[in-house]
Protein backbone atom coordinates (compact mmCIF):
# COMPACT_ATOMS: atom_id res chain seq x y z
CA UNK A 1 0.00 0.00 0.00
CA UNK A 2 2.71 2.62 1.27
CA UNK A 3 4.00 2.52 -2.60
CA UNK A 4 1.58 4.69 -4.02
CA UNK A 5 3.13 7.67 -2.15
CA UNK A 6 6.24 9.61 -3.83
CA UNK A 7 6.94 10.40 -0.04
CA UNK A 8 5.95 10.74 3.59
CA UNK A 9 6.35 13.37 6.07
CA UNK A 10 5.66 12.45 10.20
CA UNK A 11 5.70 15.67 12.13
CA UNK A 12 6.14 14.83 15.55
CA UNK A 13 8.67 11.59 16.06
CA UNK A 14 7.59 10.89 19.26
CA UNK A 15 6.10 7.36 20.48
CA UNK A 16 3.27 7.48 18.09
CA UNK A 17 5.01 9.00 15.42
CA UNK A 18 7.67 6.91 15.28
CA UNK A 19 5.89 4.05 16.01
CA UNK A 20 4.26 4.48 12.56
CA UNK A 21 7.09 5.43 10.92
CA UNK A 22 8.70 1.76 11.85
CA UNK A 23 5.70 0.20 10.78
CA UNK A 24 5.95 1.57 7.26
CA UNK A 25 9.37 0.88 6.80
CA UNK A 26 8.84 -2.52 8.10
CA UNK A 27 6.25 -2.97 5.01
CA UNK A 28 8.15 -0.74 2.64
CA UNK A 29 11.65 -0.52 3.18
CA UNK A 30 12.13 2.05 0.06
CA UNK A 31 9.73 4.49 1.54
CA UNK A 32 11.09 7.50 2.27
CA UNK A 33 10.16 9.30 5.06
CA UNK A 34 10.66 12.97 6.48
CA UNK A 35 10.80 13.46 10.13
CA UNK A 36 9.61 16.61 11.08
CA UNK A 37 10.17 18.01 15.07
CA UNK A 38 10.89 20.75 17.67
CA UNK A 39 14.25 18.93 18.65
CA UNK A 40 16.93 17.74 16.71
CA UNK A 41 18.06 14.90 19.55
CA UNK A 42 14.35 13.53 18.95
CA UNK A 43 14.80 13.50 15.55
CA UNK A 44 18.45 11.81 15.38
CA UNK A 45 17.24 9.27 17.52
CA UNK A 46 14.55 8.49 15.02
CA UNK A 47 16.39 8.47 12.21
CA UNK A 48 18.86 6.20 13.75
CA UNK A 49 16.03 3.60 14.88
CA UNK A 50 14.85 3.42 11.33
CA UNK A 51 11.55 5.58 11.51
CA UNK A 52 12.51 8.34 9.61
CA UNK A 53 14.96 8.59 6.73
CA UNK A 54 15.94 12.37 6.86
CA UNK A 55 14.85 15.33 9.38
CA UNK A 56 14.06 18.44 9.35
CA UNK A 57 12.81 21.30 12.05
CA UNK A 58 11.12 22.96 9.53
CA UNK A 59 7.30 21.88 8.93
CA UNK A 60 7.50 23.52 5.15
CA UNK A 61 10.37 21.95 3.79
CA UNK A 62 9.10 18.80 5.59
CA UNK A 63 5.90 18.79 3.82
CA UNK A 64 6.83 20.42 0.26
CA UNK A 65 7.06 17.24 -1.70
CA UNK A 66 5.16 14.65 0.94
CA UNK A 67 1.89 13.24 -0.66
CA UNK A 68 1.17 11.77 3.12
CA UNK A 69 1.07 14.11 5.98
CA UNK A 70 0.86 12.39 9.14
CA UNK A 71 0.56 15.02 12.39
CA UNK A 72 1.40 13.04 15.43
CA UNK A 73 2.32 16.23 17.38
CA UNK A 74 0.92 16.90 20.39
CA UNK A 75 -3.26 17.82 20.64
CA UNK A 76 -2.65 21.52 21.50
CA UNK A 77 -0.53 22.04 18.28
CA UNK A 78 -2.32 19.78 16.16
CA UNK A 79 -4.11 22.96 14.39
CA UNK A 80 -1.66 25.86 14.03
CA UNK A 81 0.57 22.37 12.40
CA UNK A 82 -2.53 21.75 9.77
CA UNK A 83 -2.51 25.07 8.56
CA UNK A 84 1.30 24.85 7.88
CA UNK A 85 0.72 21.65 6.19
CA UNK A 86 -2.20 23.01 3.86
CA UNK A 87 -0.28 26.21 2.91
CA UNK A 88 3.13 23.88 1.82
CA UNK A 89 2.13 20.42 1.01
CA UNK A 90 0.93 19.29 -2.40
CA UNK A 91 -2.66 19.94 -3.40
CA UNK A 92 -2.92 16.29 -3.65
CA UNK A 93 -1.79 14.99 -0.34
CA UNK A 94 -3.60 13.36 2.39
CA UNK A 95 -3.54 14.57 5.53
CA UNK A 96 -4.25 12.84 8.99
CA UNK A 97 -3.92 13.12 12.75
CA UNK A 98 -4.11 11.11 16.00
CA UNK A 99 -4.83 13.18 18.22
CA UNK A 100 -7.07 11.37 20.98
CA UNK A 101 -9.66 14.61 20.67
CA UNK A 102 -11.25 15.17 17.69
CA UNK A 103 -14.11 17.53 17.79
CA UNK A 104 -12.39 20.81 17.46
CA UNK A 105 -9.75 19.41 15.12
CA UNK A 106 -12.28 18.39 12.42
CA UNK A 107 -14.34 21.40 12.85
CA UNK A 108 -11.17 23.78 12.00
CA UNK A 109 -10.18 21.40 9.21
CA UNK A 110 -14.03 21.35 7.36
CA UNK A 111 -13.53 25.50 7.85
CA UNK A 112 -9.85 25.65 6.18
CA UNK A 113 -9.54 22.41 3.66
CA UNK A 114 -10.62 22.55 0.08
CA UNK A 115 -13.61 20.28 -1.03
CA UNK A 116 -13.55 17.12 -0.76
CA UNK A 117 -11.20 17.44 2.10
CA UNK A 118 -8.37 15.64 2.02
CA UNK A 119 -7.66 16.08 5.83
CA UNK A 120 -8.96 13.15 7.42
CA UNK A 121 -8.97 12.69 11.40
CA UNK A 122 -7.57 9.60 13.10
CA UNK A 123 -7.46 7.95 16.32
CA UNK A 124 -5.23 5.45 16.83
CA UNK A 125 -6.01 3.30 20.19
CA UNK A 126 -2.68 2.30 20.70
CA UNK A 127 -0.16 3.92 23.18
CA UNK A 128 1.87 3.24 26.36
CA UNK A 129 3.14 5.19 29.60
CA UNK A 130 6.04 4.97 27.35
CA UNK A 131 7.04 8.31 25.00
CA UNK A 132 9.48 9.17 23.26
CA UNK A 133 11.23 7.65 19.89
CA UNK A 134 13.57 5.70 21.65
CA UNK A 135 10.32 3.31 22.67
CA UNK A 136 8.25 3.62 19.54
CA UNK A 137 8.23 0.13 17.84
CA UNK A 138 6.67 -1.34 14.82
CA UNK A 139 3.83 -3.50 16.32
CA UNK A 140 2.68 -0.52 18.66
CA UNK A 141 -0.01 -0.68 16.38
CA UNK A 142 -0.58 -4.10 15.62
CA UNK A 143 -4.15 -5.83 16.94
CA UNK A 144 -5.40 -2.13 18.04
CA UNK A 145 -8.45 -0.23 16.69
CA UNK A 146 -7.53 2.66 14.79
CA UNK A 147 -10.95 5.16 14.79
CA UNK A 148 -11.16 6.74 11.90
CA UNK A 149 -12.84 9.64 10.73
CA UNK A 150 -16.37 9.24 8.30
CA UNK A 151 -18.14 12.77 6.52
CA UNK A 152 -19.96 13.10 3.59
CA UNK A 153 -17.11 16.19 3.04
CA UNK A 154 -14.62 13.58 2.94
CA UNK A 155 -12.42 12.74 -0.17
CA UNK A 156 -13.50 9.21 -0.59
CA UNK A 157 -10.02 8.06 -2.21
CA UNK A 158 -8.04 9.74 0.60
CA UNK A 159 -10.06 8.05 3.26
CA UNK A 160 -9.31 4.80 1.58
CA UNK A 161 -5.55 5.43 1.67
CA UNK A 162 -5.53 6.51 5.24
CA UNK A 163 -7.79 3.32 6.25
CA UNK A 164 -5.40 0.95 4.22
CA UNK A 165 -2.51 2.86 5.98
CA UNK A 166 -3.33 2.02 9.19
CA UNK A 167 -4.20 -1.32 8.20
CA UNK A 168 -1.12 -2.01 6.49
CA UNK A 169 0.47 -0.91 10.26
CA UNK A 170 -1.65 -3.83 11.90
CA UNK A 171 -4.77 -2.01 12.84
CA UNK A 172 -8.39 -2.62 12.64
CA UNK A 173 -10.41 0.55 11.27
CA UNK A 174 -13.56 1.70 12.77
CA UNK A 175 -15.90 4.47 11.56
CA UNK A 176 -16.07 7.41 13.97
CA UNK A 177 -18.68 9.96 14.30
CA UNK A 178 -16.51 13.13 16.10
CA UNK A 179 -19.55 14.34 17.50
CA UNK A 180 -19.76 11.72 19.63
CA UNK A 181 -15.91 10.67 20.07
CA UNK A 182 -14.95 13.31 22.95
CA UNK A 183 -17.24 12.65 25.03
CA UNK A 184 -16.88 8.29 24.81
CA UNK A 185 -12.70 9.24 25.06
CA UNK A 186 -13.76 10.92 28.29
CA UNK A 187 -15.03 8.09 29.52
CA UNK A 188 -12.85 5.38 28.29
CA UNK A 189 -9.71 7.10 28.21
CA UNK A 190 -9.13 10.57 29.65
CA UNK A 191 -10.62 10.30 32.88
CA UNK A 192 -8.77 7.17 33.62
CA UNK A 193 -5.89 9.09 33.65
CA UNK A 194 -6.80 11.46 35.95
CA UNK A 195 -8.54 8.62 38.43
CA UNK A 196 -4.85 7.06 38.00
CA UNK A 197 -2.93 10.38 38.81
CA UNK A 198 -5.42 10.85 41.91
CA UNK A 199 -4.94 7.25 43.34
CA UNK A 200 -0.87 7.94 43.32
CA UNK A 201 -1.20 10.59 44.72
CA UNK A 202 -3.28 9.29 47.64
CA UNK A 203 -0.93 6.35 48.00
CA UNK A 204 1.84 8.31 47.78
CA UNK A 205 0.65 10.76 50.47
CA UNK A 206 0.03 8.57 53.01
CA UNK A 207 3.84 7.28 52.23
CA UNK A 208 2.79 3.61 51.54
CA UNK A 209 6.10 1.40 51.29
CA UNK A 210 6.74 -0.61 47.86
CA UNK A 211 6.79 -3.62 49.44
CA UNK A 212 2.91 -3.52 50.31
CA UNK A 213 2.16 -2.21 46.87
CA UNK A 214 -0.08 -4.92 45.13
CA UNK A 215 -0.75 -5.97 41.44
CA UNK A 216 -4.53 -4.13 42.04
CA UNK A 217 -2.30 -0.77 42.70
CA UNK A 218 -0.11 -1.44 39.65
CA UNK A 219 -2.64 -2.27 37.19
CA UNK A 220 -4.93 0.91 37.96
CA UNK A 221 -2.17 3.44 38.15
CA UNK A 222 0.53 2.21 35.62
CA UNK A 223 -0.77 5.30 33.18
CA UNK A 224 -0.23 7.72 35.90
CA UNK A 225 3.68 7.61 34.01
CA UNK A 226 2.87 9.03 31.31
CA UNK A 227 3.75 12.15 29.88
CA UNK A 228 2.30 15.26 31.87
CA UNK A 229 2.40 17.61 29.49
CA UNK A 230 0.46 15.37 27.04
CA UNK A 231 -1.97 14.56 29.20
CA UNK A 232 -2.28 18.47 30.14
CA UNK A 233 -2.87 19.27 26.86
CA UNK A 234 -5.64 16.46 26.06
CA UNK A 235 -7.47 17.44 29.52
CA UNK A 236 -7.84 21.17 28.39
CA UNK A 237 -8.33 19.88 24.83
CA UNK A 238 -11.23 17.90 26.09
CA UNK A 239 -12.38 19.92 29.29
CA UNK A 240 -15.80 20.09 29.07
CA UNK A 241 -16.50 16.60 28.34
CA UNK A 242 -14.03 15.06 30.61
CA UNK A 243 -15.43 17.86 33.61
CA UNK A 244 -18.83 16.32 33.04
CA UNK A 245 -17.56 12.84 33.23
CA UNK A 246 -15.85 13.67 36.66
CA UNK A 247 -18.81 14.88 38.07
CA UNK A 248 -20.60 11.58 37.24
CA UNK A 249 -17.64 9.81 38.52
CA UNK A 250 -17.71 11.68 42.10
CA UNK A 251 -21.59 11.02 42.16
CA UNK A 252 -20.51 7.30 41.85
CA UNK A 253 -18.32 7.89 44.71
CA UNK A 254 -20.85 9.82 47.02
CA UNK A 255 -22.89 6.96 46.28
CA UNK A 256 -20.39 4.22 47.59
CA UNK A 257 -19.03 6.62 50.90
CA UNK A 258 -22.65 6.71 51.60
CA UNK A 259 -23.20 3.59 51.56
CA UNK A 260 -19.73 2.78 53.24
CA UNK A 261 -20.33 5.32 56.41
CA UNK A 262 -23.87 3.63 56.77
CA UNK A 263 -22.29 0.37 56.88
CA UNK A 264 -25.04 -0.66 54.21
CA UNK A 265 -23.59 -4.29 53.01
CA UNK A 266 -26.47 -4.79 50.59
CA UNK A 267 -25.27 -1.20 49.33
CA UNK A 268 -21.71 -2.10 48.27
CA UNK A 269 -22.70 -5.48 47.57
CA UNK A 270 -24.79 -4.55 44.71
CA UNK A 271 -22.57 -1.22 44.11
CA UNK A 272 -19.60 -4.10 42.56
CA UNK A 273 -22.01 -6.00 40.94
CA UNK A 274 -23.73 -3.40 39.14
CA UNK A 275 -20.01 -2.24 38.14
CA UNK A 276 -19.50 -5.50 36.82
CA UNK A 277 -22.07 -5.55 34.77
CA UNK A 278 -21.23 -2.54 33.46
CA UNK A 279 -17.91 -3.15 32.80
CA UNK A 280 -18.81 -6.33 30.47
CA UNK A 281 -21.44 -4.44 28.49
CA UNK A 282 -18.54 -1.89 27.69
CA UNK A 283 -16.10 -4.23 27.13
CA UNK A 284 -17.45 -7.67 26.02
CA UNK A 285 -19.89 -6.25 23.57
Amino acid sequence: MTSRFEGVAIIGVGLLGASLGLALKKNDPSLSITGVGRTLASLEIARRRGAVDQITLDVREGVARSRLVVIATPTSSVIPTLDLVLAAAPPDAVILDVASTKEAICAHAQRVCPLPRRFVGCHPMAGSELYGPENGTAELYSGSVCLVEKDAALDRDAREEVCALWESAGARVADMDVRIHDAILARTSHAPHVTAAALALVAGEYGVPAEMVGNGFRDTTRIAESRAELWRDICLENRWALAETLSSLQEWLHRFEAYLTASDGPGLEQFFRDGAAARARVVKQ
